[in-house]
């Protein structure tokens, strides 16, 4: 499996690449209220409003830095009616490469379950890799808040 890689604070993570639509740079989001903080906001994405969750406010509680190498990463998510939405998750810096995810990805060996999205553990030359499971990123009930139908 190929995975795209990103920081969040500080610390690598990857992503199944079959899951990602499009990387962009940041733009401008539009907040909503009475939703978890780490969701950032929605922008228009291809004619359609797009969530965006703030992946560093999500797995360490403060927002991400506005950086110039901060970047959304376009994904494709489930929603209630098997059909996929797009969601972009705010990172510190997307890698320009990718890393191929072999059979040395190992489970961690620390139970996450307040984080269900925390897959295994890979090593990718000096760099210790996380995978990030896009399919448990989101709680059903956000999930299905963040795409109802008007």
């Amino acid at each position: 499996m190929l995975a795209l890689l990103f920081d969040v604070g500080g610390q690598r993570y990857g992503l199944d690449i079959t899951h990602v639509v499009e990387v962009i740079p940041v733009v401008r989001l539009r907040r909503i209220p009475a939703v978890p903080e780490y969701v950032a906001g929605i922008f228009r994405y291809r004619g359609r409003p797009a969530p965006v969750i703030d992946l560093t406010r999500l797995m360490t509680g403060s927002a991400t830095p506005a950086l110039l190498s901060a970047r959304i990463i376009l994904v494709r998510q489930p929603r209630q009616d098997a059909s996929d939405g797009v969601i972009g998750l705010l990172v510190e810096r997307a890698a320009a490469g990718l890393a191929e995810q072999g059979e040395t990805a190992m489970r961690s060996g620390i139970a996450t379950p307040e984080a269900p999205y925390l897959g295994g553990v890979a090593m990718a030359g000096d760099d210790m890799i996380q995978y990030v499971g896009v399919d448990q990123l989101l709680p059903a009930d956000l999930r299905d808040r963040l795409f109802a139908e008007a």
